[in-house]
């Protein structure tokens, strides 16, 4: 019963997963990809790949060190095509 009732306190003090919020950013302003990043801390950006635009290009993007290890890196929005953001690295790796 011990074990049950330890059990059952874990997983309601453990909270909801952290999901990863989606967005498709080609008719985004730079500010605004910027903005979703400082607000969510990490979100996968989604857009048109620069060599094929019929194809999508898409990775993890952040606003600090909390998730990854951030990496300086530009991504193309409505209004600047090097708009300065954050890759998402795992700590340790690539």
């Amino acid at each position: 019963m011990k074990t049950l009732v330890l059990v059952i306190c874990a997983v309601l003090l453990s909270g909801p997963a952290h999901a990863v919020k989606q967005y498709n950013i080609g008719n985004m302003s730079c500010s605004e990809v910027q903005a979703i990043l400082k607000r969510d801390g990490i979100a996968q950006l989604r857009y048109p790949s620069p060599r094929n635009p019929s194809l999508t290009v898409y990775d993890r993007y952040v606003s600090g060190s909390r998730y990854c290890r951030p990496q300086p890196t530009t991504v193309p929005t409505a209004n600047n095509k090097k708009c300065r953001v954050h890759k998402c690295r795992k700590h340790g790796g690539r």
